[in-house]
């Protein structure tokens, strides 16, 4: 479901609210009313921020290679030498321009200053900086098909595991298909890419941190699924490093029919161009 950035109210101010009794003890500042974090940042490398690229470009544009070409025994007159090449191509990013406005008259700054001890307008960049993120975090998360933006939860191009045996499954079976999603991501790309991050509902993440056993009868030992997972995968096997498994709350019901969802993938900045 996109996420929607409200905040009740209507920022509306009467002459009985300003006025505090003689008796009552004000404290400074406010108990802002809280909201789920932000979460762009997290799933996104720094590096793959573009904060460098010029104001007054209309697109981004990065450019690829392909290198071919493989030697061989020479023959004869040395006429079979084969040749090399590359093959280069660009990919064309649009800039888009986005905005959030405020409106703001003396009187109200007037009004807040005497009756909150508070600048209007200041508060009001602060408001206008969180909604610029929470634009962000829902383009990012959910996509723009108006302006062909890509949703990060259901990017077209990337392979869909059938998530059937999924629903009302334990912790065995979570342990032991993330696992076999991680070896087909690697086999499949010829061991190029090897994930090393699992982003699950917050649920599923919470069920794979109970009590695990491992083994059979009297010899049996008991840990989190979660931490078995960890350390028992092939992105471990092959660098000693523990697998990354993080809990994202966009992916509760972002699968097909709305089953849960999880994302496998190789968290590198170049995979986020």
């Amino acid at each position: 479901m996109p996420y929607e950035f409200t905040r009740g109210g209507s920022g509306q101010i009467t002459a009985a609210e300003l006025v505090n009794g003689v008796f009552d003890q004000i404290e400074a500042g406010f108990y802002d009313a809280l909201y789920p974090e932000i979460l762009w940042r997290e799933v996104l490398p720094a590096d793959s921020v573009k904060t460098d690229i010029n104001p007054g470009a209309m697109n981004y544009v990065y450019r690829s290679r392909d290198k071919k070409g493989q030697g061989q025994f020479v023959q004869g007159d040395a006429k079979n030498i084969p040749r090399v090449g590359q093959v280069v191509g660009q990919v064309t990013v649009p800039i888009l321009d986005a905005a959030v406005g405020a409106s703001l008259t003396d009187a109200e700054a007037r009004r807040h200053q005497f009756g909150y001890q508070s600048a209007l307008a200041q508060d009001y960049g602060e408001v206008m900086k969180q909604a610029g993120e929470y634009h962000i975090e829902r383009t990012f998360f959910f996509g723009n098909d108006a302006v062909n933006f890509a949703p990060f939860l259901d990017y077209a191009t990337v392979d869909k595991i059938p998530t059937d045996a999924w629903v009302g499954a334990g912790p065995e079976e979570w342990v032991s298909s993330i696992n076999d999603a991680l070896t087909a991501v690697w086999t499949n790309s010829k061991t190029v890419h090897l994930p090393d991050t699992v982003f699950l509902p917050p649920a599923k993440f919470a069920m794979l941190t109970g009590a695990y056993v491992i083994g059979a009868g009297a010899v049996g030992v008991a840990v989190s699924a979660l931490e078995y997972l960890k350390n028992n995968n092939i992105y471990t096997a092959q660098t000693g490093k523990p697998l990354n498994i993080r809990a994202l709350r966009y992916l509760e019901g972002a699968g097909l029919a709305g089953v849960d969802r999880c994302i496998i993938m190789e968290w590198n900045p170049r995979n986020f161009v």
